[in-house]
């Protein structure tokens, strides 16, 4: 029995089971021993690249080395990458009634990144009214040595 998982695309071989012989691609690894019904693979270290379709392709012989049987399947692979630090800066002097503009951007992810802004609530601040002139103020002061 002849089973092969192949990335469809490229039609490079990620992982051979040949006549009790197991071989792969540094990563890749069969979930089950051979022999088995179940050829789980187990993909490690994945990165963007490996994202795509792969076929899994399993080929019945006889003990002359004649094909019985065929069977194959495409799976999607799609390797999901989380968004990057964001980056974020402000353009523009804010300052009453001029316009600013808040910039905000991942340099990468996938899917892509949903952005959204939402307003903080003010934080309490105290304020104090300007003063112009001079206004007495009251002062005490107590225990002077």
């Amino acid at each position: 029995m002849h089973r092969y998982l192949t990335e469809k695309r490229t039609k490079r071989k990620v992982l051979a089971h040949i006549s009790g012989v197991t071989s792969s691609k540094p990563g890749a690894s069969l979930v089950y021993p051979m022999p088995s019904r179940n050829v789980s693979l187990r993909l490690q270290g994945l990165q963007e690249k490996d994202s795509g379709p792969y076929l899994c392709s399993v080929n019945l012989q006889d003990s002359q080395g004649t094909v019985r049987g065929h069977s194959s399947k495409t799976l999607e692979l799609n390797v999901l990458v989380p968004p990057a630090p964001l980056s974020c800066r402000l353009r523009g002097v804010p300052h009453v009634g001029t316009n600013v503009t808040l910039r905000c951007q991942s340099p990468r992810s996938k899917p892509a990144a949903q952005y959204q802004w939402v307003r903080s609530p003010p934080s309490s601040q105290v304020f104090f009214a300007p003063v112009l002139g001079k206004v007495p103020l009251p002062m005490m002061v107590d225990h002077i040595s």
